[in-house]
């Protein structure tokens, strides 16, 4: 018997772009991009007229002069991101096809970088709330949240990867395996795994990788993440194999991890720690894997203290596994604990069963123990379950209260944000993806390689 585990809880500064000195536009080797809107030859109002148009008023060019190349490629370097960055993802790729000009300059690195900065410091973000039952009243997995403008409906705009009907899948089986700068990893089942950035509904289906035979009882793990020094989207999958008692891992298999760029599995070297016997996913909020490590909340068999929790982090740019120990004040059989981030550094949100006092502590100098330190002390919050679900990027404490409404609680501040639309439920929530609108993507190979996307 399989198990998967992907993500179930136990609690209820931009890039400045190189010039050409002929044109003052971004070198790049080869046209590229996206095929967006490739019937078209002007802009239309479909592709930021309106956003367009005020900047116009803002700078010293007209709308005339915006809707030909020619003279946009007059401009200075800086006045041509400060209008593009503005625009939505799937607009920009929309105006890739004007001219070979715009689709270099609109599909350079550099200007990637500078509109995900963007995206991330000045858009709305999104909150995409996914859950492992649907009723038929409700049969979309999955349900959109903005943070901003919470009257504003946006889930028509999200599209799921298409299921091919003799896979025996259904979208509404899709289960979040994780979420990196405006990509998405998802599986249906354990057998078809996509990665895919709804802003520009682009898809790739990921290549078969090895399962266990039926003769034998595993877990598999999913978990994705950005190394930032090869600027690579990776997968990783570890496969525990299981005895009698379940979830109790007996021998972990070599680990496999799929790289974008490379588009294919390797086995890793090092062999996952052998004397971890558990994996547990607490990772409800998808904030693991910005920084180039992944994370996963273990229990070790030790010789005189019984089992202990550790954390086994995974370097995305070397493939290599090393422990971070707990702080030591959480080792309590009485306390729960959950990994997460905060402020972009490692964190642990951890309460006592008996009380609803929640503490957070953060690691400050990565790798450190001693630089664990407790940051927050959060109590009488009377959420359900006793604790919210873990931190956001805007280091908010992401909540389902009493009526099933996401709450965005600011520690600091000591305020809370009510977001409007309800939540099917407790129970059935799977993961909470703070989606940001994004033209990332690395080419896999062609024949990976999917456009287009079922509209939800």
């Amino acid at each position: 018997m399989a198990t998967v585990n992907d993500g179930r809880a136990r609690h209820t500064k931009a890039v400045e772009p190189k010039k050409n000195p002929a044109r003052g536009l971004f070198v790049q080797n080869s046209t590229g991009g996206s095929d967006e809107g490739a019937n078209s030859t002007s802009i239309s109002a479909s592709t930021g007229v309106s956003e367009l148009q005020q900047m116009c008023k803002q700078k010293t060019f007209t709308w005339s002069e915006i809707q030909h190349p020619t003279t946009m490629e007059k401009l200075p370097d800086d006045a041509l991101v400060n209008i593009f960055i503005r625009l939505l993802a799937k607009q920009v790729a929309q105006m890739r096809s004007v001219s070979k000009s715009w689709n270099a300059f609109l599909s350079h690195p550099s200007f990637i970088k500078s509109h995900l900065h963007h995206s991330i410091n000045n858009k709305d973000r999104l909150l995409l709330v996914f859950y492992n039952e649907t009723s038929s009243s409700d049969p979309e997995p999955f349900t959109v949240h903005p943070c901003r403008s919470p009257h504003i409906e946006h889930t028509n705009s999200i599209k799921l990867p298409a299921v091919n009907p003799k896979s025996g899948h259904t979208t509404s089986s899709i289960r979040i395996i994780g979420s990196v700068h405006g990509l998405i990893c998802s599986r249906y089942g354990f057998d078809v795994i996509h990665i895919w950035n709804p802003s520009i509904s682009t898809v790739s289906t990921l290549p078969p990788h090895y399962i266990p035979s039926g003769d034998h009882s595993y877990d598999i793990y999913f978990r994705f993440g950005f190394d930032p020094k090869t600027e690579d989207y990776k997968v990783v999958k570890i496969i525990g194999l299981t005895g009698t008692l379940p979830h109790i891992v007996k021998e972990w298999l070599q680990v496999e991890v799929y790289s974008m760029k490379r588009g294919s599995w390797e086995l890793v070297s090092q062999r996952f720690p052998s004397h971890v016997i558990m994996l547990i996913n607490c990772d409800v909020v998808c904030v693991d894997g910005h920084g180039g490590y992944l994370h996963w909340h273990a229990f070790i068999r030790d010789q005189e203290e019984g089992e202990l929790e550790t954390i086994v982090a995974f370097d995305l740019g070397s493939e290599t596994f090393r422990e971070i120990p707990f702080p030591d004040s959480l080792l309590d059989s009485k306390r729960s604990n959950a990994l997460g981030g905060l402020g972009g550094k490692l964190c642990v949100m951890s309460w006592y069963e008996e009380d609803d006092v929640c503490e957070v502590w953060v690691m400050y100098e990565y790798g450190v123990t001693e630089s664990w330190a407790k940051h927050y002390v959060m109590s009488h919050l009377h959420l359900p379950n006793g604790v919210g679900y873990g931190f956001t990027s805007h280091n908010e404490v992401l909540i389902v209260d009493d009526d099933f409404r996401i709450v965005l609680y600011d520690p600091t501040a000591g305020k809370a944000k009510i977001l409007d639309k309800f939540c099917h439920g407790n129970d059935s929530m799977e993961k909470f993806v703070e989606y940001v609108d994004s033209l990332i993507w690395v080419a896999p190979p062609k024949h990976e390689m999917v456009r287009g996307a079922r509209q939800s």
